[in-house]
C-alpha cells in the first residue's frame, strides 16, 4: 500500500531548514524559519508567559476536555482585546478556539469547501505560502490576484483592485493583516480603504488572518485593520495566531470569529463544531491559557505588551541598520524599501540564479522566492547579508 503514495509537495521552508542542517559551513545563516530572535540568536519566552506558567501550575484544576469549540472564556477575551470591547458581541459572532492560525485557517476552509455553492477564495500573490496547501487540501477553490512585484520591489495595488473584479459576490478574499509575510509590503490607510470599498461593492467577504499584531506600529494601532472590517461588514472572517505576538509558537494558540448575520449563528455554530470534531477535535490548551491569564491581569497584560513593543522595535531597527548601512558602505538605496516595510518578513529582489547563489557560494539560507527573516539578523550578520546581497547582484 504505502508503495503507491506520490510525491507531495513539501513546504519551502521546510526544505529550506532540511538544507541549512545539510550545509556544513560553520558561518552559514539561516533566514528561513519564521522565529524571532534576540541579538543573542535565542528565541526568549517573555516574562509574562512565564509567570502566566506558574499562576497555571498552581491555581488550574483540571485537565478534562473542553467545549468543541475551546474556551469560552479564552476566545471571549481575545475578541474584545482584538476586535473591540464595542464591536465584539456574542449574538453576532461564532468564535473557537483554535491550534494556531493555521488550524482556524484550515476550519474556514473546510466550511468553504462543503457549502452547496462553493464560493471561491481569492488570494493575493505572493502570499503566505501555506494558503494555497491549506485551501487545496481542503478541496475549496481559489484563485490569486497579484499583490507585490519582487524585483521591483513594489506593490501592485491597482492590479489586485482590477483582479478583484472577477470575484462573486460571497466569495471571500483571504489577506493578511499588519506585517505581510512573505513582502513585508502593507496597505496605506488609503489603500485599504478603497480595498474595503471594492469589496463591499462587489459583495466579497473580507477574510483577514492576523499573525502578527504588535510587530507593525504597535498592539493597538495594528488592531485597527479587523476592527473596520469587523465594524463595516454584516460578514467577515477573522483568524488568529499568537504564536509571534506571545512567542509561544509551539504552544499552538489561536482563534476563529466568524461574524454572521443573528439568523444563521445556530446553523454557523453547528457547523464549526462538526468541522473541528471531525479534524482537530479538542484544541490544545496551554498557550491559550496562558493567553487567558495574561489579559485577564492587568500587571502581566502591562508587561506582556511592553515586552512586544521591544520586540517590536528591535525588528524595526534591523530594518534601518540595514538600510543605512548600505548607504554608508555602498553609496546604494538598493535595500532602502526594507526601512518602509514592516514585520519579520520581507522579499529580496533576486532572481532564481541570484537565490541560488546567495545560499550555494555564501551559505546564506532564504526560503524560496528570496523571502528572509529579518528578525534573525544582528549586528554581527547585517553586513554579511548586505556584503553579499551586493556581491550575487552584480553578476549577471
Amino acid at each position: 500500500m504505502f508503495g503507491d503514495v506520490g510525491d507531495y509537495p513539501v513546504d519551502p521552508i521546510m526544505i529550506g531548514a532540511d538544507l541549512f542542517a545539510q550545509d556544513p559551513r560553520t558561518d552559514k545563516l539561516n533566514l528561513t524559519v519564521g522565529v524571532y530572535e534576540n541579538e543573542q540568536g535565542q528565541t526568549p519566552i517573555l516574562t509574562a508567559v512565564k509567570r502566566a506558567e506558574s499562576d497555571l501550575v498552581a491555581l488550574q484544576k483540571t485537565k478534562a476536555y473542553m467545549a468543541l469549540t475551546g474556551d469560552a472564556d479564552y476566545y471571549g477575551s481575545l475578541g474584545q482585546e482584538i476586535l473591540g470591547a464595542d464591536l465584539f458581541t456574542g449574538h453576532d459572532f461564532v468564535s473557537a478556539q483554535t491550534a494556531g492560525g493555521a488550524v482556524a485557517l484550515r476550519v474556514m476552509a473546510d466550511f468553504v469547501a462543503q457549502l452547496s455553492r462553493k464560493p471561491t477564495i481569492w488570494l493575493q500573490s505572493p502570499t503566505y505560502g501555506n494558503y494555497m496547501p491549506i485551501v487545496t487540501a481542503a478541496g475549496a477553490p481559489w484563485r490569486s490576484v497579484p499583490y507585490y512585484d519582487q524585483l521591483r520591489c513594489q506593490m501592485r495595488f491597482e492590479e489586485m483592485l482590477t483582479g478583484l473584479e472577477a470575484a462573486r459576490p460571497g466569495d471571500l478574499f483571504l489577506f493578511q493583516g499588519v506585517c505581510h509575510n512573505p513582502t513585508g509590503a502593507d496597505l496605506t490607510k488609503e489603500q485599504f480603504g478603497q480595498l474595503l470599498d471594492q469589496l463591499e461593492r462587489l459583495g466579497v467577504v473580507p477574510w483577514i488572518d492576523l499573525a502578527y499584531l504588535g510587530f507593525g506600529k504597535g498592539f493597538e494601532a495594528d488592531c485597527e485593520q479587523v476592527r473596520q472590517i469587523v465594524g463595516r461588514f454584516e460578514e467577515c472572517v477573522v483568524c488568529v495566531t499568537l504564536s509571534k505576538s506571545f512567542g509561544i509558537y509551539r504552544d499552538r494558540a489561536g482563534a476563529l470569529f466568524l461574524k454572521c448575520k443573528p439568523e444563521t449563528r445556530e446553523r454557523l455554530q453547528r457547523a464549526v463544531s462538526a468541522i473541528i470534531r471531525s479534524g482537530s477535535s479538542h484544541a490544545p490548551d496551554h498557550g491559550p491559557a496562558v493567553v487567558s491569564r495574561i489579559l485577564s491581569d492587568p500587571d502581566l497584560k502591562s508587561l506582556w505588551l511592553q515586552e512586544l513593543e521591544v520586540m517590536r522595535k528591535r525588528v524595526a531597527g534591523i530594518r534601518q541598520e540595514i538600510v543605512l548601512l548600505e548607504q554608508e558602505r555602498y553609496q546604494r538605496d538598493t535595500l532602502a524599501y526594507l526601512g518602509r516595510q514592516s514585520g519579520m518578513f520581507s522579499l529580496l529582489p533576486l532572481n532564481s540564479d541570484q537565490e541560488t547563489a546567495l545560499t550555494r557560494d555564501h551559505g546564506i539560507h532564504v526560503v524560496r522566492g528570496g523571502r528572509v527573516n529579518v528578525a534573525r539578523l544582528n549586528s554581527t550578520t547585517i553586513p554579511k547579508l548586505i556584503e553579499v546581497f551586493h556581491q550575487v547582484i552584480s553578476v549577471r
